[in-house]
């Protein structure tokens, strides 16, 4: 996410592409900063309350999914057109998901967990590629890895899926959202301290 973003702000300030899309580079710089505060604002609670209590992550989980699900919304009521994505009207919703994917960064790792990838793939592929155990039988760094990456590509081809009916990018956060917000209510039937 953040390494395309970097390139589309670079080429917006560059004024490139020469017939692209208007103020696409002011569409990076917001999503790049609310990323980072993102991380930073959901990192800097979950170590105050407790990186791996269960009502902490909870309510981390929780509030990264109702902000998909705001998203979502947006798009339902078309406050952002669905169909015009070179409407400014999406640096609406930008936000909500920027900073959902910085929480859910730093959740990856508040939990201990940074061989999982939660937003991009390159560093698996090369953490794959490169590891002297690669064929090993058990090798649990491998295969969290190898598990991410196929889970994201089937989730992509949901939600590809999901995207051709008609409000299709609206279901897709909508689905999301929910699983988030699941997923944050999973947490309470964890033991107190998550290991």
């Amino acid at each position: 996410m953040s390494k395309g973003n970097t390139v589309f702000l670079a080429l917006g300030v560059a004024g490139l592409p020469l017939n692209g899309v208007h103020l696409r580079w002011l569409r990076s710089l917001l999503s790049i900063t609310i990323f980072m505060l993102g991380s930073s604002i959901s990192a800097a609670v979950t170590r105050r309350s407790g990186n791996t209590r269960r009502l902490s992550l909870c309510l981390n989980f929780f509030l990264q999914g109702l902000s998909i699900l705001v998203a979502a919304i947006l798009i339902n009521t078309d406050v952002i057109p669905e169909n015009t994505p070179n409407s400014n009207r999406v640096l609406i919703g930008i936000p909500f998901l920027a900073w959902q994917f910085g929480a859910q960064v730093a959740s990856s790792r508040a939990l201990g967990y940074n061989e999982i990838p939660t937003t991009v793939l390159t560093s698996v592929y090369n953490d794959l590629a490169s590891d002297s155990k690669l064929w090993t039988w058990k090798n649990v760094k491998r295969n969290r890895r190898a598990g991410a990456a196929l889970m994201l590509l089937l989730g992509g081809i949901c939600g590809g899926w999901l995207s051709r009916l008609n409000n299709g990018f609206g279901i897709v956060l909508w689905v999301g959202g929910l699983i988030k917000m699941l997923l944050g209510l999973a947490w309470l039937g964890f033991g107190e301290a998550v290991e």
